[in-house]
């Protein structure tokens, strides 16, 4: 009698699957990280700017302390550029943590405390106030390139939606930037400490 072949059981039953919470984490981490892509492109543009920033001042005072012949325009384009620079490096600071914040005492409390405190704060003060602020500087944007507006503090008046479009799009990327940090405040506030829970893109 001829042994036949034992028959293999399927095993798909044995492996465990992944939990929801799991998907659900990873598609808050995959979306924290495409928006910090995004938001490291407006510092790309703020790196342009620095050096034009340098050339406008060294221009300027070369040609006014060695030539006696000030120009007209490098007042205009020196604080446009510095304002724009400024802008546009803000929500990389936020996301590199550089700003400046008092922790002395928060950094005495428990994780979970700290993460709703922060929470609390980007939510309730900041947000609201880089919205109105985004808002404020996209419509101005806007109103200044369909009437053609033109800058009446010094005599040159050059055209002022180029930095009124730098501000909106620094303010739109700190915005950005802002729900990233709520997200991961408000995850930090319920994911478990320790290594199982931990996940660099979330910051827990």
């Amino acid at each position: 009698m001829r042994a036949g072949r034992a028959k293999v059981r399927p095993v798909y039953h044995l492996i465990p699957e992944t939990p929801p919470k799991a998907h659900t984490m990873s598609y808050i981490s995959r979306f924290c990280l495409a928006t910090e892509k995004l938001v490291r492109v407006t510092v790309l543009f703020g790196a342009i700017l620095f050096p034009a920033l340098i050339i406008v001042c060294v221009y300027e005072v070369v040609a006014r302390y060695l030539f006696n012949a000030s120009q007209i325009w490098a007042f205009d384009i020196t604080f446009m550029l510095h304002g724009a620079l400024f802008m546009l490096s803000g929500a990389y600071g936020l996301q590199k943590k550089v700003h400046v914040r008092i922790d002395v005492f928060s950094d005495m409390l428990p994780k979970r405390v700290q993460h709703f405190i922060y929470a609390f704060i980007y939510l309730g003060c900041f947000l609201p106030a880089i919205w109105m602020l985004g808002e404020a500087a996209t419509l101005r944007s806007w109103s200044a390139y369909r009437t053609d507006e033109v800058e009446l503090v010094s005599a040159w008046g050059p055209l002022i939606w180029p930095f009124y479009t730098a501000l909106a799009l620094g303010t739109i990327a700190l915005l950005l930037q802002t729900l990233v940090e709520i997200i991961r405040h408000v995850v930090g506030i319920f994911v478990v400490d320790g290594p199982a829970g931990h996940d660099p893109a979330l910051g827990v």
